[in-house]
């Protein structure tokens, strides 16, 4: 529970994040080497503290000056446990079978008693901020966070810092420290660290899936060309020099023909604007026949301020009559100003009649731009090509990226990894609430494209094909906006699925908003965690934004509430983006280990390059040891029995998404991961295990989307943790010791190795390897034998 003291009502909501990562010994492997606390000892004497910032990709800031001293901040302090050495031990004798302590977990008084700071210590912590000028505005029972206020001059001299503004593209004008801070006297030993920043940290973990239909004009219909530039070409108007002339407007923001900079002539397509991006897709399209031995090229010019493809991107595919893609050929938001050449062969598509679509996407994003302009189309049967003029010289643009998108094919899936027949699991005895009847029994797939809970209860064997519901237990869900519950219904009636547990909105810094652009990663947590664990209740802690102090909060209020068993996390940010943010994510994840709690998090949707283009990095918080790692895997099941048939890496080309994997910059490789073959020793390895990412069904505000990420595997190893918690009649916690030990003992007798596949620096490999982890749990199985 949060106790919340009101501020006065002129004071700006920024935070500053305070750290508790406490020095852990060097036995329990799970933190870079620092002094560990010894008894009765509050742990190192921490004076220098919150390292500058530095993140990158989207999240990329741009110094704006220095803040004005009289504005108010809010603070966020996040004090240091007392005994880390012996709350290092507890935990890791939690998740040991062969110690008095297994499964031993605390309660709220326990912890409060043991190892959290003290009422006096926290009194102090609070005496000093108040003697500085602060004002209380938030306590929570567990004593780890306290939220106060200040103006920013009075930050800048207790903690002898320098704070500036900064523009963090699509996420606003935040603010950030520049010089690394300093805790005063009163505060040192009892803070750990200090993070001056209210910068965006994290992003969902969700892509719209390549199926998703863009809008077009009506049923296709086969046009020749009706001026024909180029010998054998079928495509009419190719250089849109009459226009729109043979074109259709395909999505829902019109594009237009332009005389800014063409290629050749005098006139070229644009696909969006250099002021904001259009909210919703923009593009010409032509419907084509396509030739025997088909060759597609044409010229792009492409603009964009964005970081990645999360929000906006460029794109060309061929669509159906439906407007869904039938190939993808590119997704990018590239940045180079001047025309690049694209071809492609589409012989396996002759004879088929299809929209021609050239396009951007975007979310209405006022602060980020994503351009795409198009000319010199050409669909032949490659017995001729255009012989291009010389590249215009390019109107004045913003500064480019310098080296320009390479010519190339569309990305062929990769070779599916066919399963072997293996023996079923034993049955166990159940735990409390197992039925002994299968619960999901709908619908593989949804009427408009994307896999439903049976699709996967079935192929993965989850408990709940068993009997184990979830029923009993509660699980939480950390997210920015809150569940409309008209979605889940709407859902679960299309997969067939009956929900008895309940749904809870639980608002934390005042709570976030449905109408945010990340709802739809809210829905799909709470329908994947409600269709495959419908007797569970699920607690929806949703905050006002992904920066630091919000997900600190939300994280502390659900390990002070204890309540949920098991907690999801379906964002995240490069790790060494803000390390103050990662070591304090973690330390409340321990506390929570210690209460019997499983902190789940999503490892990346951008393969090995979660921290940008580059040396390859990896997603926090899943990187965070007492976090479990949820990779993505793409699969195919039997379409009647839904039995699995082939596995793969989690990969979607379409739309760029690539399943998240490396190692730590910042954590060394825990206990749990040492000796197991593939293990790179250079940091804790991500990610531990892998479920389905690609292709899932959602209803979002009434609506059937697709999407892919493992923003879909993280809150299906959610509903599975709560199945399997529910069968042993037990919380297991801090499971990452029990997922490796189990893998050291059985091998894949409990998991399905994915051995094909890539996320761009690592590769799927027989064993364990940094694209699925040590594969895919099978959950009846792996539930029998934990």
């Amino acid at each position: 529970m949060r106790t919340t003291i009101r501020a006065a009502a002129s004071l700006l909501a920024v935070s500053l994040a305070v750290s508790a990562c406490g020095g852990h010994s060097g036995s329990s492997g799970l933190v870079p080497s620092t002094p560990g606390g010894g008894a009765d000892t509050l742990g190192p004497q921490v004076s220098q503290i919150a390292t500058p910032p530095r993140p990158a990709g989207i999240f990329a800031i741009a110094d704006a000056g220095e803040r004005g001293a009289s504005e108010a901040t809010h603070i966020t302090v996040t004090l240091a446990y007392n005994d880390q050495a012996q709350l290092d031990q507890l935990v890791k004798d939690q998740s040991d079978p062969l110690s008095g302590r297994y499964h031993q977990y605390l309660t709220n008084e326990q912890f409060n008693a043991q190892f959290a700071p003290t009422a006096e210590q926290e009194a102090q912590v609070v005496s000093t901020l108040q003697a500085q000028g602060f004002t209380i505005t938030g306590k929570f029972d567990n004593r780890t966070i306290i939220d106060a206020t200040a103006p920013t001059s009075v930050i800048e001299k207790t903690f002898k810092t320098q704070i500036h503004n900064v523009s963090q593209g699509r996420f606003g004008t935040k603010f950030a420290n520049v010089e690394p801070a300093t805790l005063p006297d009163g505060l040192t030993g009892l803070v750990k660290d200090v993070t001056l920043n209210n910068l965006a940290v994290a992003h969902t973990q969700s892509r719209t899936a390549l199926n998703t239909p863009i809008a077009v004009p009506g049923p296709l219909s086969a046009r020749r060309a009706a001026i024909s530039t180029f010998a054998g070409n079928v495509i009419t108007n190719p250089g849109f020099e009459s226009g729109t002339t043979g074109w259709l407007q395909c999505g829902n923001v019109n594009a237009t023909v332009v005389t800014t900079h063409p290629h050749t002539g005098t006139h070229d397509q644009r696909d969006g604007n250099g002021s904001a991006e259009p909210n919703g897709d923009t593009g010409l399209c032509q419907a084509v026949t396509i030739p025997s031995g088909g060759t597609l090229d044409f010229w792009v010019y492409q603009l964009s301020n964005e970081g990645g493809t999360t929000y906006a991107w460029q794109e060309a595919d061929l669509l159906d009559s439906s407007g869904t893609r039938v190939v993808q050929f590119y997704q990018t938001s590239a940045n180079h100003a001047g025309w690049v050449h694209k071809s492609y062969s589409v012989s396996a598509y002759a004879g088929g009649t299809y929209y021609l679509y050239i396009g951007v996407h975007g979310d209405g994003y006022t602060g980020a731009y994503t351009q795409q302009y198009v000319d010199d189309v050409n669909l032949s049967n490659g017995t001729s090509t255009p012989t291009p003029s010389p590249t215009a010289t390019p109107a004045p643009t913003p500064t480019p990226v310098p080296t320009a998108t390479p010519t190339h094919s569309p990305t062929p899936p990769p070779t599916s990894t066919p399963v072997p027949t293996s023996t079923p699991a034993p049955t166990p005895t159940p735990g409390s609430g197992c039925t002994g009847s299968a619960s999901d029994n709908g619908a593989l797939k949804a009427s408009g494209g994307g896999w439903l809970a049976t699709g996967v209860a079935k192929a993965f064997d989850f408990p709940v094909q068993h009997g184990c519901n979830g029923a009993g237990q509660t699980v939480a869900v950390e997210i920015d906006t809150p569940i409309l519950t008209s979605d889940v219904s709407a859902y679960l009636s299309a997969a067939g699925v009956t929900q008895t547990g309940t749904i809870t909105n639980v608002a934390v810094d005042g709570g976030g908003n449905s109408s945010s652009s990340d709802y739809g990663e809210t829905a799909l947590d709470v329908e994947t965690i409600s269709g495959l664990a419908p007797g569970a209740n699920i607690r929806v802690y949703n905050f006002p934004d992904l920066s630091s102090q919000s997900i600190e909060d939300g994280y502390n209020m659900a390990v002070s509430d204890n309540i949920a068993s098991v907690v999801n996390s379906s964002f995240g940010g490069c790790e060494s983006g803000d390390t103050a943010f990662t070591n304090t994510t973690n330390t409340i994840a321990q506390q929570a280990a210690a209460k019997g709690i499983t902190f789940a998090a999503s490892s990346g949707d951008s393969g090995s390059a979660e921290c940008g283009s580059g040396t390859p990095g990896v997603s926090s918080p899943s990187s965070d040891p007492y976090f479990v790692a949820v990779g993505a895997v793409n699969f195919t099941s039997n379409s009647s029995t839904g039995a699995l048939l082939t596995i793969t890496a989690g990969v979607d080309s379409g739309n760029g998404f690539s399943s998240g994997g490396g190692f730590s910059k910042i954590f060394a490789v825990p206990s749990y991961q040492s000796g197991i073959s593939g293990v790179n020793s250079g940091g804790r390895n991500n990610p531990d295990i892998s479920l389905p990412g690609v292709s899932v069904a959602v209803w979002d505000h009434g609506s059937q989307a697709t999407y892919d990420g493992t923003s879909w595997s993280s809150p299906e190893f959610t509903a599975l943790m709560a199945e399997v918690n529910q069968l042993r009649g037990t919380h297991y916690g801090f499971v990452n010791p029990n997922l490796y030990a189990l893998f050291k003992n059985t091998g894949y007798a409990d998991y399905t190795d994915v051995t094909s596949g890539s996320n761009g620096a690592y590769s799927a490999v027989t064993g364990y390897d940094l694209v699925t982890g040590i594969g895919a749990p099978k959950g009846w199985a792996m539930a029998n034998a934990l």
